[in-house]
């Protein structure tokens, strides 16, 4: 088989989106690599990334088009061809208009947070995304949702048949299979000034995340020496949330991170004494089963697809409910048997999502298509 790959993210995004495609590029490549890949970017992605691994790029057609929006939604279709592309798989809800019918097409669809939380958007955002989504949908042979979480949204906002949807969680990146060592973290608590016993968010910081319910449940008596490091790259949020702690207690206690390389951010998983994940939607939560996979335990939200990211490994509050949170954090802090007992049981049901697993998942439906 021959299977390409929209490359965009895999070289110029570092959220999860980005993630999910390098985590399934380098698996594919370690246990696959009976098959051709190749992977299809603009040179504007591409010039400047920081994830230019040569297994990558020695499988990378980069395209000097003078309009890169353009050439990722019809251009590419030229390179595609010429490559002798058996099956095309899209790696973040979008599709190529045109493509022959003699490629067989795959589309993973994370999230249809647009639809969910509009006003995170603006009208143009929302339009172009509904619009690539529901074509993309439309168009492709098969659709890999990451939860039964997206899969029902599909079905019920874009009317997607359900036979043709296959869910296929993430995984973790093969940053998360060292063990790091004292050392190792001791310099990053140097390198960032971290507290010790401390609470952690990663991800961004939109509204959506409801972080400020994290930040008024550490204002409370008994989580008023407890400290919150915030890894985020989300630069346009930062200040309303700088904000929002402006003149409170709290903020004292609160650590922001911003640059901090994806190599690190398992060793600062590794000293955190539990996660907050308190999104009030979420396509998947990779953030979650990173941090059980760092024996780090997580209270999250209790929504859309949470539980099946954190399954028997998380404590769930409700995303509004301040005493439920106040009262998590608490006792994930301070008692350190039931922290641990959350572990064990998390270690045991993220077993499902183990690299292998995942990507032997993705390679049946590639097979699949190839022989239908």
């Amino acid at each position: 088989m021959k299977i390409g790959f929209d490359a965009k993210r895999i070289y110029d995004n570092t959220t999860g989106l980005g993630s999910y495609g390098r985590s399934l590029m380098h698996n594919l490549i370690r246990w696959y690599p009976q098959y051709d890949y190749n992977l299809f970017v603009h040179q504007n992605f591409f010039r400047n990334s920081s994830f230019k691994y040569q297994e990558f790029v020695e499988k990378t057609i980069v395209s000097d088009h003078y309009l890169p929006p353009l050439w990722r939604s019809t251009e590419i279709v030229k390179d595609i061809v010429q490559s002798d592309v058996e099956i095309y798989h899209g790696l973040s809800n979008e599709l190529p208009f045109a493509l022959p019918d003699n490629i067989k097409s795959v589309v993973t669809i994370h999230d249809v947070i647009f639809q969910k939380f509009p006003e995170d958007f603006s009208l143009l955002d929302r339009t172009i995304f509904k619009y690539k989504t529901n074509r993309a949908c439309e168009e492709a042979d098969a659709i890999i949702a990451v939860s039964n979480n997206t899969k029902h949204d599909l079905i019920e906002d874009f009317k997607v048949p359900e036979d043709k949807i296959f869910v296929i969680p993430p995984t973790w990146g093969r940053e998360y299979e060292y063990e790091y060592t004292n050392w190792f973290k001791v310099l990053l608590r140097q390198k960032y000034n971290l507290p010790y016993d401390f609470i952690l968010y990663v991800g961004s910081l939109s509204s959506r995340k409801n972080l400020k319910v994290i930040v008024d449940a550490l204002e409370y008596p008994e989580n008023s020496e407890f400290h919150l490091v915030v890894v985020s790259n989300d630069s346009g949020n930062y200040e309303e949330i700088e904000s929002y702690i402006m003149g409170k207690e709290v903020k004292h206690r609160m650590h922001f991170l911003k640059t901090v390389p994806w190599y690190e951010l398992p060793g600062i998983y590794c000293m955190a004494k539990c996660v907050v994940y308190p999104s009030f939607y979420e396509g998947f939560g990779l953030p979650i089963i990173e941090s059980i996979k760092m024996d780090v335990p997580v209270i999250s939200a209790d929504n859309s697809s949470l539980r099946e990211a954190g399954g028997t490994g998380a404590v769930y509050v409700g995303t509004t409910d301040i005493e439920a949170w106040v009262d998590a954090i608490n006792r994930m802090m301070v008692d350190t048997e039931f922290a641990k007992n959350i572990v064990v049981q998390g270690k045991s049901y993220i077993n499902r999502f183990v690299p292998e697993v995942v990507t032997s998942s993705i390679v049946d439906l590639y097979t699949w298509l190839h022989e239908n």
